[in-house]
């Protein structure tokens, strides 16, 4: 580990994703500081789907549990004439075989941005990581061994260095832009307008419960907001030509007849908290890397917020970044390894922002389009440095090939195989006595007899097809064997030290 920084990994930017990876990277040991521009954390719901594989890496980081008290059961989208009238599904909440633990030792959840932040920020701070707010990063400088970042905050400037810089600092990344790495895709014409507001909605909604409908009298999205304790709302919509150029404080007016519209609620008088426009694309970025400067989230992949899969995408991104980073660091792979970060992210970021742009030209209410893949496939079925087209495998059959998520398994105590893999080291799992033969890892003995009688036949054709596995810090499997002595050669294969 370098003596010469100040810190091993700059975060910039201190939005979800850069809490996420400023986490992911602390809980491996690394030194990790994150300069954020803004105040405070996020003061916009933003996104409000926790996909299932996002639960999983939470989970892992100790805060599921806060972020099922903070947030809602997701119940899908509905969609109406009006919030008044009688409702028709639109998408469907989570699969069942999902919420029942076949697949995950978790479940999808919603819980808003703005309230998911403070809960990873505060998690980053438990396993030691520095988060500095009101922090501008005005410039980056790669040295031959390290990155300097020039710092403002309260004034003064400062130059910090660290062995590495995750960018994460939006889909206007001035890091993407300085390092001169453009972006490929498609423009999504026309703006929107989110508005944050309160209001009692319960006449129109008549003891129902709605996660999100689209009224069509209005042509708007309406979505809950908080949890039962604190419930406010947002509203989404198009920019109509008239409100072209005018500040959003001005739109109130226009925004509260829309959703007297939406609502069917002719007196509604909405409290608005927070109004913005934005614009969006389906954009990946050329490359992921540029020496010690790698990207993450926005920075690296711009899609549409249809599916909600633009924040948890970021957050992979990060969980990704942070292992082979942590590798690096501690001198367990050299800096070959950081090129897997690109061509295992890259192609999968890249099916999900076309899957996303996919959804958004769909009406509300539209079938299933064609070429469109099933949400669950995308969070659980991962395949990294799969060839071309078969970036995805349906997670209900694991194929169990290294860059596929290590499956989950009921254990016989109720626990989950995801519950005995290392966070910082490679984890052998062996069916049969275990003789350590390598101390990158760490060793679990795995049966037949040790997994819930209804999960026997699973493993039989998971775990229990090889004498043993190799899973990666980061949940991927690297690897099967036949003997204890291949271990070694399995790690140094994954972390391309041959």
């Amino acid at each position: 580990m370098s003596e010469s920084t100040d810190t091993d990994v700059i975060v910039v930017g201190g939005g979800l994703v850069g809490l996420a990876a400023a986490a992911f990277l602390a809980q491996h040991g690394v030194r990790t500081t994150v300069f954020e521009k803004h105040p405070t954390t996020s003061i916009h719901p933003k996104a409000r789907l926790v996909t299932v594989r996002s639960m999983e890496l939470y989970r892992s980081l100790g805060i599921e549990e806060e972020i099922r008290a903070a947030g809602d059961q997701g119940n899908g989208f509905v969609i109406g004439q009006t919030l008044s009238d009688d409702l028709s599904t639109w998408i469907a909440p989570p699969a069942e075989d999902v919420e029942s633990g076949n697949l995950s030792p978790t479940s999808p959840y919603s819980c808003d941005q703005q309230v998911l932040e403070p809960l990873v920020l505060n998690a980053a701070r438990r396993f030691g990581a520095e988060v500095e707010f009101d922090s501008a990063v005005l410039g980056l400088a790669e040295r031959a061994d390290h990155v300097e970042a020039t710092v403002r905050h309260a004034g003064q400037e400062r130059v910090v260095s660290a062995q590495f810089v995750i960018a994460a600092d939006g889909a206007g990344s001035a890091i993407r832009r300085h390092l001169g790495i453009g972006m490929s895709g498609t423009e999504v014409p026309g703006r929107s307008v989110s508005a944050v507001f309160r209001a009692d909605l319960s006449p129109a909604l008549r003891g129902r419960f709605v996660d999100a409908v689209f009224c069509r009298a209005a042509s708007t999205f309406l979505f809950a907001r908080g949890n039962s304790g604190d419930r406010r709302w947002q509203m989404g919509t198009y920019v109509r030509p008239d409100w072209e150029g005018r500040p959003t404080e001005d739109l109130t007016d226009e925004l509260s007849g829309l959703l007297r519209q939406a609502t069917g609620l002719s007196d509604l008088e909405p409290d608005f908290d927070d109004v913005a426009t934005w614009s969006t694309g389906a954009f990946v970025a050329d490359r992921f890397r540029s020496g010690r400067i790698v990207l993450a989230g926005d920075a690296a992949h711009i899609m549409p917020p249809y599916g909600g899969m633009g924040g948890n995408t970021g957050v992979h991104d990060a969980h990704d970044a942070a292992w082979i980073l942590a590798a690096v660091i501690r001198g367990d792979a050299s800096h070959r390894l950081l090129d897997t970060y690109e061509w295992e992210r890259r192609p999968i970021d890249q099916v999900i922002v076309d899957q996303a742009l996919l959804r958004s030209r769909k009406s509300p209410g539209q079938k299933e389009a064609s070429g469109e893949i099933d949400a669950l496939i995308l969070a659980l079925g991962q395949r990294y440095g799969a060839p071309p087209g078969e970036e995805f495998e349906d997670p209900h059959e694991p194929s169990m090939a290294d860059g596929t998520r290590a499956p989950h398994l009921t254990l016989r105590d109720g626990g989950s195989v995801h519950d005995l893999l290392s966070r910082r080291k490679f984890t052998v799992i062996v069916d049969g006595p275990i003789t350590r033969t390598d101390s990158r890892a760490e060793f679990v003995a795995l049966g037949r007899g040790d997994v819930a009688t209804g999960q026997r036949d699973l493993w039989a054709n998971t775990y229990g097809r090889a004498v043993g596995h190799l899973v990666r810090p980061d949940g991927v499997l690297a690897g099967e064997f036949e003997a204890l002595d291949d271990v070694p050669g399995l790690i140094d294969r994954a972390l391309h030290i041959r």
